[in-house]
């Protein structure tokens, strides 16, 4: 019962952070209106990032034959 009790109470305190993040996000004003502006290669690097997770996430045969092998070689 007290197990029940503490897990009930760290998901109201989990959401209380969570929730409070979203409200920051969509419901507060911005405390600054300058747009946000990077390099070009950082731009480049992010974009790489994405289109790698992208690719990962479609083709996951790659990654997960080579940690197959390295699994099976230990």
């Amino acid at each position: 019962m007290a197990g029940t009790f503490v897990a009930v109470l760290f998901s109201l305190i989990g959401a209380f952070y969570y929730l409070r993040v979203v409200k920051l996000m969509y419901f507060d004003a911005p405390i600054d209106d300058s747009p946000i502006e990077s390099e070009a290669d950082m731009r480049i690097l992010i974009s790489a990032n994405g289109l790698l997770v992208a690719a990962l996430g479609i083709f996951p045969q790659f990654i997960m034959s080579r940690a197959y092998a390295l699994l099976r070689s230990l």
